[in-house]
């Protein structure tokens, strides 16, 4: 595996999740902005692609995803080191 590869997918992944947050925020203030929940609509579409693929190649990020089937193969373990985020 390639560590400087998976940090740059999970950076990927943080910064996805990030523009959903932020687009989350400004259309619950601006419920009437269409352009505004487009973007939201594609913001979670990218995050979804971005996770798939890194949990894909590198296993689970968090309980709620369901585990790949790399994952499965390689027997994931949460208790195992190093975890998504130390890397």
């Amino acid at each position: 595996m390639d560590a400087g590869e998976q940090r740059a997918m999970l950076k990927e992944v943080q910064q996805a999740d990030f523009v959903v947050v932020e687009l989350t925020l400004y259309t619950n203030t601006h419920p009437n902005d269409e352009d505004g929940l487009e973007q939201w609509r594609l913001a979670i579409k990218e995050a979804s692609r971005a996770r798939k693929a890194y949990e894909k190649r590198y296993g689970p990020l968090s309980l709620h995803s369901i585990p790949s089937e790399q994952a499965i193969e390689m027997g994931w373990r949460w208790n195992q080191a190093p975890w998504p985020w130390q890397m």
